[in-house]
């Protein structure tokens, strides 16, 4: 019985770097829409202590969704930001 040895070359399409790049990419995207959820959401939340309401911080969450997915795609996929 013979045994199969890993191949020692890198045949591989997916390098180390390529791997760190990847990553390095989604954990921007992550913090883009994580950003805009917090600071649209944060707006909402004091419009809605200030103006006495309860719709306002459910209005900045959606909003901050939009424009982080809309500023994500713009920048990483669509062109200049």
């Amino acid at each position: 019985m013979t045994a199969i040895q890993p191949s020692t070359t890198a045949s591989t399409d997916a390098t180390h770097d390529d791997v760190i790049a990847d990553s390095n990419l989604g954990l921007k995207i992550f913090a883009e829409m994580l950003a805009g959820v917090l600071l649209y959401g944060g707006l909402g939340y004091l419009g809605d202590r200030i103006f006495h309401t309860s719709f306002l911080v459910v209005f900045g969450l959606l909003l901050g969704v939009g424009v982080s997915m809309y500023l994500v795609f713009r920048r990483f996929w669509g062109g200049k930001a």
